[in-house]
């Protein structure tokens, strides 16, 4: 398994604009090449994480140019275009 963690900076006060993006998007996200988890964990000044939990490092990058896209329909939300991180997943536990 592999994980993208994606740190980001939207304005202060695009909260609820972004989620109504991004639950708009939920299909397209959710059905990128082997994703099997998606979490964004956000703060109310803009600042947070998505985490990405992927099949393998090949998948992951293979949705680079999507990702991409996805995330310019933040544009105008964003302080900048994040970059994201990849790291192996060394453990994945859940209840």
């Amino acid at each position: 398994m592999f994980a993208r963690v994606t740190k980001y900076k939207m304005n202060v006060g695009s909260r609820d604009e972004a989620i109504t993006i991004m639950e708009n998007l939920k299909s397209e996200i959710m059905t990128l090449n082997g994703i099997q988890q998606f979490i964004n964990a956000g703060n109310e000044d803009g600042s947070g994480y998505i985490i990405s939990i992927i099949g393998s490092k090949e998948e992951s990058d293979s949705n680079a140019e999507r990702v991409k896209d996805i995330w310019g329909n933040f544009g105008a939300l964003l302080e900048e275009i994040p970059t994201p991180e990849g790291f192996d997943v060394m453990v994945n536990w859940s209840n």
